[in-house]
């Protein structure tokens, strides 16, 4: 799974104190003017690789900066993944190596979103366009790219009551409780659970938005609790399934994580109608590149940009399987026409419609 809570930047998209840090512009754009006419140099550091949301996410990079590569729009790119598990100290040693090939772009996808700032500032002192996506930054001159976590939470939690008919019995997942960003995830499912009076929450279980872990819990609890009509989480349906499967019982509409192996297994049993996958895009890095692209041309942009979550209804599910392999997340397939019409729905305080299922 990809869900590691403390990098989340929940706060960012609720626009409570750390949009304040993150509301200075991004200090390379200024040397978009002088460089917009030669084709830039991008680069990638992932401080990450050992999950299948970053894996699907450097897949995306390399499909588009190989794209772009092909039609002269880049001159070239580097893969940087940091060894071990997610370790702030290994991706400055690696950023500063990557500032040595003087790239044009930088990607980033954070360990912390502290402890970057002073790497991530001398990368823009020397104007480099610094974007930071999956993860809040505390540097003023870098670009947040990301998803709306309380979306998330909201789309996901009203899906499956509505799949419950607005009524019925409840069981939360929670994630990793005591962190910022689960009490906002949480509380943006308690302002929908507000909305529906007869619902009835009967059992919360903490499932670490984690599935292997979510099962376990799950199944801890099952022997309790009455008729449960749905389950709101986060990431972790495909475990909840199969503990309700190993339990004996009927498997309840779910908020699934969009992985293939996920998609399939909904596809080939009986689930709850419905049902929804839906989890943050590893395609933010493709929406990353290509608002880059835009900086350095000289298009404002504010300091934090929101991109929708991958959501895949019981309708479009079918479409999706061919797209997205057995240990893969399905991503959204971002293209520079794409970003643009976000940005600029983003800019307006308005929703633009989402990307096209792949293949359609």
């Amino acid at each position: 799974m990809h869900v590691r809570y403390r990098r989340r930047p929940f706060a960012a998209v609720a626009g409570l104190a750390l949009a304040a840090v993150l509301a200075l512009a991004g200090c390379a754009a200024p040397a978009a003017s002088a460089d917009a006419h030669h084709a830039p140099f991008v680069a990638l550091s992932n401080s990450f690789i050992g999950n299948s949301w970053r894996q699907s996410m450097v897949n995306q990079f390399e499909r588009v900066a190989k794209q772009a590569q092909a039609q002269g729009v880049i001159s070239g790119y580097k893969i940087a993944n940091a060894p071990g598990d997610n370790s702030a100290t290994n991706q400055i040693a690696q950023i500063k190596t990557l500032l040595l090939q003087k790239p044009d772009i930088l990607l980033i996808d954070p360990a912390s979103p502290t402890a970057l700032t002073p790497v991530i500032q001398q990368a823009c002192s020397i104007g480099v366009t610094v974007v930071v996506f999956d993860s809040a930054s505390e540097a003023p001159c870098a670009t947040v790219v990301t998803n709306s976590f309380p979306d998330w939470a909201r789309i996901s939690t009203e899906a499956v009551i509505k799949g419950m008919g607005g009524k019925g019995n409840l069981l939360i997942s929670r994630g990793v409780v005591g962190s910022a960003p689960e009490a906002e995830f949480y509380a943006a499912q308690k302002k929908v659970l507000a909305k529906y009076p007869d619902v009835k929450v009967v059992g919360t279980v903490t499932g670490f938005c984690d599935s292997a872990t979510a099962q376990k819990a799950v199944l801890g609890v099952l022997s309790s609790l009455p008729k449960v009509d749905g389950v709101a989480g986060c990431g972790d349906g495909y475990g909840i399934a199969q503990a309700f499967q190993t339990a004996g019982r009927r498997i309840p509409v779910l908020a699934f994580e969009p992985s293939g192996r996920a998609l399939r297994f909904w596809k080939s049993h009986t689930v709850g109608s419905g049902s929804i996958a839906i989890m943050s895009d590893p395609g933010q890095v493709s929406a990353g590149f290509y608002t880059a692209l835009d900086i350095r041309k000289g298009r404002k942009i504010a300091s934090t940009v929101i991109f929708p979550s991958v959501e895949i209804t019981e309708d479009q599910r079918d479409a999706w399987l061919p797209h997205v392999s057995q240990d893969a997340i399905a991503s959204w397939q971002w293209t520079q026409e794409l970003v643009d019409r976000q940005l600029t729905a983003d800019a307006k305080h308005t929703t633009a419609p989402l990307p096209p299922v792949p293949g359609s």
